[in-house]
């Protein structure tokens, strides 16, 4: 009997399975396999990488924040204002075509130097060889100096002297006859000989040459002689700058520092005598702390050998001055009429009659004034027309050492040669205007309306209203 199969039982009959079977062997599958991963995947290079991806992430986002939070609508309108500026900005021009060839130049310029002195420059090239073999040539760049000057002649008649000063002439009416007789006196020429030669020495550095109004300083130097009386008179027409220089404790023991600070100032005179008081000259104090300072620099080492020459001139200049303080008293130029002569008249009493010098009697004639002094002091041997500050403070009120007492060639100087008192003392003031209204009478007189002018004496005055700061002693008879 054949076996049977069992039949499958229709589904109305089979028995129903149980809930949620399948999905929960799933979920503990993905959950098995979840865990092996967190357990495996710390030892990998996967983790790194997703470690690094979540901090950029995380980092974007805050730099993202940050970024909007800092951008401003104003930034795109910055952009704009550049975009326009360059936009303004000019093309320059295309540069000129490079020659061709070389072209021979030849320029002339005018300028006028602060000196004074009209300065005429010319360029000029020329082709020349390589210059390889020019450079061995110093002809092949060179400059070359022409200095023209004109020098003046003197005047002599009475017609040109009144075209300089007007009032000569009727001043001085003796003057007619004697320029007769008159002749252009040697030191004139010898004057204009040394200032050509101390333009020529200076030649190479034309700033610091004899300036225009230096050199043109000196009309005429004429030397007179009275037909009867045989007085003799130098007659120098120039201008007048002014000499501030001077100094005697005796007679004013204070100074002013305007005085004494200012340039080329020098605290003596030509004209000289012993001291006569013991009250200290003024810059006794200020020249023994000056040395003091210059000895102590002197003293340190490691100084150029420029400053040490320097040093030492300057200690043996101060030590001779500091006993000439002690030992004479001089002139002063604001209480003194003086003027000042040429180094070029000193020691030529053998080559001329009418040589002047140190102590001779003078009178100075500007306008109407007539003005008596003396021969107080010696000036550079390139210049003339020079006299104490008290004097160009006569002629002009605004006379100062820096400023010059008449810048026109209006000043007459006659000179009376041979004059000279000696020993030199202080200075008498009616004495002086005795003497030269002496010799002015030598010579013809005065004329009609002019009179010698009569100093106050300064150094009285300021002893009578003005006392101290002047604690001025009396000078010993």
């Amino acid at each position: 009997m054949p076996s049977r199969q069992p039949q499958p039982a229709p589904p109305s009959q089979r028995p129903p399975t149980a809930p949620g079977g399948f999905l929960a062997a799933l979920a503990k599958l993905v959950m098995l396999c979840t865990l092996l991963l967190l357990v495996v995947l710390p030892f990998t290079p996967v983790a790194g990488k997703i470690k690094r991806s979540l901090a950029e992430i995380f980092q974007g986002k805050t730099t993202v924040r940050e970024v909007i939070k800092r951008v401003e609508v104003p930034v795109p309108k910055i952009v704009e204002r550049k975009v326009v500026e360059k936009v303004e900005v000019e093309v320059p021009a295309p540069p000129p075509p490079l020659p061709s060839n070389y072209v021979p130049r030849k320029e002339t310029d005018l300028a006028t130097l602060f000196n004074g002195i009209s300065i005429n420059t010319q360029l000029q090239t020329s082709q020349g060889t390589y210059a390889s073999l020019e450079k061995l040539d110093p002809a092949a760049y060179q400059v070359r100096f022409q200095v023209d000057i004109r020098v003046p002649k003197a005047n002599q008649s009475i017609e040109e002297l009144a075209r300089i000063n007007p009032d000569l002439p009727k001043a001085l009416p003796g003057l007619r006859d004697m320029l007769g007789t008159s002749r252009v006196s040697g030191f004139y020429h010898l004057l204009y000989d040394n200032k050509v030669k101390a333009v020529s020495r200076e030649l190479t550095r034309l700033n610091k040459i004899l300036d225009r109004h230096n050199f043109f300083d000196c009309e005429t130097i004429l030397e007179l002689k009275h037909p009867t009386t045989s007085r003799k008179a130098l007659l120098i027409q120039s201008e007048m700058d002014v000499v501030a220089d001077g100094s005697d404790g005796d007679r004013m023991a204070s100074m002013t520092a305007d005085i004494y600070q200012s340039d080329y100032y020098q605290p003596f005179t030509s004209y000289a005598w012993k001291k006569q008081t013991k009250t200290p000259n003024p810059l006794l104090a200020r020249w023994e702390a000056r040395l003091k300072d210059a000895k102590a620099e002197y003293a340190k080492k490691g100084l150029s050998a420029e400053r040490n020459r320097q040093l030492k001139a300057l200690i043996s200049q101060l030590t001779l001055e500091i006993t000439d303080f002690k030992s004479r008293s001089s002139l002063i130029a604001e209480t003194d009429p003086f003027i000042v002569l040429s180094l070029l008249f000193r020691n030529q009493e053998n080559n001329s009659a009418h040589t002047p010098q140190i102590g001779d009697y003078a009178v100075v004639i500007h306008g109407n004034q007539i003005l008596p002094a003396i021969c107080g002091d010696y000036g550079p041997s390139m210049k003339m027309g020079e006299a104490s500050l008290l004097m160009a403070k006569q002629i002009n009120a605004k006379a100062t050492p820096y400023w010059r007492g008449e810048s026109d060639l209006k000043v007459s100087y006659l000179i009376f040669p041979g004059t000279a008192k000696k020993p030199f003392g202080p200075p008498n003031i009616a004495d002086w205007h005795a003497q030269c209204q002496q010799y002015l009478n030598e010579l013809g007189g005065i004329g009609a309306g002019f009179k010698l002018h009569e100093w106050n004496d300064m150094i009285k005055w300021l002893r009578e209203f003005v006392g101290p700061p002047w604690p001025l002693p009396k000078v010993s008879s």
